[in-house]
């Protein structure tokens, strides 16, 4: 499955993915008792799965352009539980992108069963099984595998529209979906931009249901699939703008994993941003109502007021310092710590005030001395917040 395409530049090693077939538009057969007005239903040609032909079911949506111009798009990516929400594609197609959602598990977007669950179809690719429960099959049916692939086909598929600007289309996933968000952005290099929200990278290092998943994997295998389908693998290969949103309490992933994310893949990229939410709660709607999703998409692709950047923060003995940049004004800076961080999903966040100096465009907190974790909010005039990386220190309180 290694194809020559993927050059090994930077000793990175080569892709399982034959991307010069993932670039071409797929085909694609209408499901019109599925319309909805300007959103339509379809099945599009996917990557074979146990020697059959897939198909994978999606949403779209293309709204009117000025005549001469262009949209952008976006490309959702559903996480565990979820399908191709047509209220998603919507929501985006609303704000004057064009949007494609699709469904990565086999499954139609119609009622689901009488179990819970939505219905499946008879070309359908693999389900997710667990946390890479599937490490033992060939990685070609393997649902990451797969999962990748149709996100990129779906790319494809959007792109294929003369109404569509093919170099501002962005990626953007919940959950699992920002798990397969954070692997894509640094395989599919045709994005503008990405915007995994909960889901993160080093999984492996989680002390839940992720981390336990790779130490129960016979050695060999939990070797294999952390350089495989952990996004980690494929973070220095990024060169995109990302957002990444997450809760300060997700139950899923913790929030330092989350930082790590975050640094590795922006490697000292002014143009990438962390917005941490207290409060958020985990779920689809929750993961695509965050303000700064759009804003961000919106100065990517329109030209509108970035959030505010972190140019650079030092944490000095009992000091933190951070540089920013705003293009509009900050109302706002807080300080968020911990004394605890033994359990990062049971961890206090404690708050203290932190001093903007316009001059040099700094904000600067003093710590307390038990401190084991810290980071700075900053929030601007419009109440957009973005986040200093999570700093731990040596101690644990």
């Amino acid at each position: 499955m290694e194809n020559e395409h993927q050059n090994r530049e930077n000793n990175h090693p080569p892709l399982p993915w034959n991307l010069e077939s993932l670039y071409q538009a797929t085909q694609a057969v209408s499901v019109p008792e599925m319309d909805d007005d300007q959103i339509k239903a379809i099945m599009y040609e996917a990557l074979p799965y146990q020697g059959k032909q897939t198909r994978v079911f999606a949403y779209y949506g293309i709204p009117d352009a000025a005549l001469g111009a262009k949209v952008p798009g976006v490309v959702l990516v559903h996480g565990g539980g979820g399908t191709a929400f047509k209220e998603w594609v919507q929501l985006w197609n609303d704000r004057g992108y064009a949007a494609i959602a699709m469904d990565l598990e086999g499954h139609i977007a119609t009622s689901k069963t009488t179990e819970g669950v939505w219905p499946e179809h008879t070309w359908s690719g693999p389900s997710r099984q667990g946390e890479f429960a599937d490490y033992a099959s060939p990685v070609e049916d393997q649902w990451m595998f797969h999962a990748v692939a149709n996100v990129i086909l779906a790319h494809s598929f959007l792109r294929s529209f003369e109404n569509v600007a093919s170099d501002q289309i962005g990626l953007h996933g919940i959950s699992w979906g920002g798990i397969v968000a954070g692997i894509v952005a640094g395989v599919d290099e045709r994005f503008s931009y990405a915007i995994p929200v909960y889901g993160c990278g080093y999984l492996f290092e989680a002390t839940n249901k992720y981390g336990q998943s790779f130490q129960q994997m016979p050695p060999e295998y939990a070797k294999k699939i952390k350089q495989l389908w952990d996004p980690s693998a494929y973070f220095d290969r990024i060169t995109i703008p990302m957002l990444w949103v997450n809760w300060s309490h997700d139950p899923h992933f913790p929030l330092h994993l989350f930082s790590k994310s975050y640094q590795a893949s922006r490697k000292g990229s002014v143009d990438s941003s962390l917005s941490i939410h207290f409060g958020l709660r985990h779920s689809h709607a929750a993961g695509w109502k965050a303000p700064e999703i759009y804003a961000f998409a919106d100065h990517i692709t329109k030209g509108g007021h970035a959030l505010p950047q972190i140019l650079r923060e030092k944490v000095n003995v009992g000091e933190v310092i951070v540089v920013f940049r705003s293009e509009l004004p900050i109302v706002k800076a807080e300080l968020r710590y911990a004394t605890q961080i033994s359990d990062w999903f049971e961890i206090e966040w404690l708050t203290k005030e932190a001093h903007i100096e316009w001059g040099p465009n700094e904000i600067r907190a003093l710590l307390e001395e038990n401190t084991s974790a810290c980071f700075i909010q900053i929030t601007d005039e419009r109440g957009y917040i973005v986040s200093t990386p999570v700093h731990v220190f040596g101690h644990q309180g």
